[in-house]
């Protein structure tokens, strides 16, 4: 485990977000009132799911390159698929290729299943 890893676990905004990580690799956003972004639907504001993204993006690629800094995003394009709802949330990243200045890191996140994710991101980051 990297020292960017365990920065980005320990940040303030992983603890405002509720997020962590288990062994297998799944993310997980805890669900709290303060992300609900539509309080007439009860969903979860597109920022923090965009949010628990990146945070899911740059703990894997400080994992994979042994990071000691946080990686740092260059650029992030989110298609949000559907509405969120009121409920914890679970997300997987995984690195699409990695080069000696940039990376490139695929995120996903759903609620109940994971075959009907809510948002897919795409990041290019600073290795």
């Amino acid at each position: 485990m990297s020292n960017a890893r365990d920065a980005l676990l320990a940040s303030p905004i992983a603890q405002w977000l509720g997020a962590s990580v288990d062994d297998d690799g799944i993310f997980h956003l805890s669900f709290h009132e303060h992300h609900i972004g539509n309080p007439a639907i009860r969903a979860i504001h597109g920022g923090v799911v965009e949010a628990f993204l990146e945070f899911a993006a740059q703990c894997v690629l400080a994992t994979a390159s042994g990071a000691d800094t946080v990686p740092q995003t260059v650029n992030a394009d989110v298609d949000y698929l559907r509405s969120s709802r009121a409920e914890d949330m679970y997300g997987r990243a995984r690195i699409i290729r990695l080069g000696r200045r940039v990376a490139f890191v695929e995120a996903q996140a759903w609620q109940q299943d994971e075959e009907t994710p809510v948002a897919v991101a795409r990041f290019r980051l600073r290795a």
